[in-house]
């Protein structure tokens, strides 16, 4: 299943609810978020004139394009985090929006159970179940 959270990812004025997948293995240095091509347009991000990176993914090399600044916050039923920056990316041929490692720690997410997708907040008692997984397909 994996752990997926509620989260609102902003840029400009356009703000957009999606759910997002919680990625201890998607390593960053800085805050990252992926985000699938459809949702990208949705924000408005110019698609035209991305630049590719290599990166390393399960022994092979995918290439990311690099979006530009977003922000994003977690929303539940009873709490919603403040915002934090983080760096857009995408990966044609992947659908879901996917947070780095980095970003999970902003955010104060932590697994409790990654198969069965419970998680809660840095420092709360409160254990909370996953939400159902969006592909954002064009």
């Amino acid at each position: 299943m994996g752990v997926r959270v509620l989260v609102e990812v902003k840029r400009g004025g356009e703000v957009t609810a999606t759910p997002a997948l919680i990625n201890s293995g998607y390593e960053a240095y800085e805050p990252e978020i992926h985000v699938p091509l459809a949702l990208a347009k949705k924000l408005g991000f110019k698609l035209e004139e991305l630049r590719g990176e290599k990166y390393k993914v399960v022994g092979t090399e995918v290439t990311a394009y690099a979006l530009g600044e977003i922000y994003a916050r977690v929303v539940t039923e009873d709490k919603v985090t403040g915002w934090v920056k983080a760096d857009a990316v995408t990966t044609p041929g992947e659908y879901e929006v996917i947070i780095s490692d980095t970003l999970t720690e902003k955010l104060q997410i932590e697994i409790i159970k990654p198969k069965t997708g419970l998680w809660k907040f840095h420092g709360e008692e409160k254990t909370r179940e996953s939400v159902e997984s969006r592909y954002w397909i064009e």
